[in-house]
């Protein structure tokens, strides 16, 4: 009976702890974003079938590397650094910290725009499709829209605690989005009519994101207007926060990379049917393993806070989290390669239960995917970034090599292999060093 009433006081201990409601908040957005996204994209699987929608995944996968420095690197360095100035109350350190997002976000949309006209010849010399490259292309411009009001809303609601707004700002993205190229695909419109969607969707909430910074704005004074922050950009110092915000946005932009380049690599040497199975079971231990992702965001602000605090709890905590995390990573992915052949068959058919052996293939990769859930804030926490990018660039250069050799010489089964030894040696080796390096200090 004693052990029962524990029980009850650790429970409701938790429950009431704000960063444990705080990651349950955006655990039940991130599932309701990836149920849409998963539902959605049975339907589109099954409208499409193997061969197009294998041509609609490639157009993600060059997408993601073609808009790379717009990925949310950027954000979480900002994240970070309006974390520290908002509990500081600081404002005008909060004014400049966002007028720098605006403008490094400006000129890597300016960026990526150059990049825009290559992608059809690229998809053109890699797929022998010329269509993958302007697929790609459309979605390219849906994540510029994405990078802009949407991301900076989503920061200051998550600085300010409103992490229920945030929540419901995600999964509105993900409705809009997903649900118009849903509607677009139907009608006829094929492949085209699924990234157009995707636009359509970025560009309605670009406006709503405008709106709702509005809104945010007029309840926490601190916040300036988005005009105010327009114009500050053009003057606010790149130099102050770049050295820091560079390496943080290269070091979380490598996760985005390890994401998008097994789909492009694997389409190099296969069928694009035989790329939708990968992509499939690849997208669905992702999905299982995205609960993990809340925790990952909300430590963005909880580590530089425990650091400040001292006494050890930041290092007592990072192993905590990791070990707690790498549990649940195991229950997820044995989780998903026991629904996998029930969810294929019945959700998308006969023509994809091919995808069933390549979940269970992937349970080295997404049990160990937890213990890095941790790395991307400890690292930015410690200010050791650069290390990180290192080991990731040692672990690319090393392995795009191995992994197109191991897609040439067995196909499907070398592109889960390449993709198990990418994560699992990143996070085991980031994991060690960062362990040895807080207890040194």
């Amino acid at each position: 009976m004693n052990q029962l009433l524990k029980l009850e006081i650790t429970i409701k201990n938790l429950a009431s702890h704000r960063f444990i409601h705080n990651v349950a908040t955006l655990q039940v957005g991130s599932f309701l974003g990836n149920f849409i996204q998963a539902g959605i994209g049975i339907f589109l699987a099954r409208m499409l079938q193997p061969e197009r929608f294998g041509e609609y995944a490639l157009a993600i996968g060059m997408a993601s590397l073609a808009s790379i420095v717009l990925g949310s690197g950027i954000q979480d360095a900002a994240a970070n650094l309006l974390g520290s100035s908002y509990a500081r109350k600081d404002a005008e350190e909060t004014k400049n910290v966002l007028a720098f997002t605006i403008k490094i976000t400006f000129f890597a949309a300016l960026l990526t725009i150059l990049i825009l006209p290559f992608l059809p010849f690229i998809s053109r010399a890699l797929y022998k499709d010329f269509w993958i490259g302007i697929y790609a292309a459309v979605i390219v411009i849906a994540s510029i829209f994405s990078v802009s009001f949407f991301s900076l809303s989503t920061m200051a609601l998550q600085a300010v605690g409103k992490i229920r707004g945030m929540m419901m700002l995600a999964v509105s993205d993900q409705i809009a989005r997903y649900g118009l190229a849903l509607v677009f695909t139907a009608v006829g419109f094929g492949v085209l009519g699924a990234v157009s969607g995707h636009l359509i969707g970025a560009v309605i909430l670009f406006f709503v994101s405008a709106a709702i910074w509005g809104w945010v704005q007029r309840k926490e004074t601190i916040l300036p207007s988005l005009w105010t922050l327009i114009k500050h950009a053009g003057t606010v110092s790149i130099k102050k926060y770049f050295g820091f915000s560079f390496w943080v946005a290269i070091d979380r932009n490598m996760g985005n990379l390890f994401m998008a380049l097994p789909v492009v690599l694997t389409g190099i040497y296969v069928a694009n049917s035989e790329v939708t199975f990968f992509k499939l079971a690849f997208g669905f231990v992702n999905l299982a393993l995205s609960m993990l992702g809340p925790i990952s965001v909300l430590l963005n602000m909880e580590f530089p806070k425990m650091m400040v605090e001292g006494g050890g709890k930041l290092a007592r905590n990072f192993i905590r989290v990791s070990l707690y995390s790498m549990g649940l990573s195991v229950l997820l992915v044995l989780g998903a390669i026991i629904t996998a052949p029930i969810v294929f068959k019945f959700f998308y058919g006969v023509n994809f239960m091919p995808s069933v052996k390549y979940v269970s293939g992937l349970f080295v990769y997404g049990a160990l995917f937890g213990i890095g859930v941790g790395l991307g804030p400890m690292w930015r926490a410690i200010g050791q970034v650069k290390i990180s990018i290192i080991i990731n660039l040692i672990i690319l250069g090393l392995g795009i090599p191995l992994g197109l050799w191991l897609i040439k010489s067995y196909g499907l089964w070398g592109a889960v292999i390449m993709v198990t030894l990418w994560f699992s040696v990143s996070h085991l080796v980031s994991f060690f060093y960062l362990l040895r390096k807080l207890k040194t200090t």
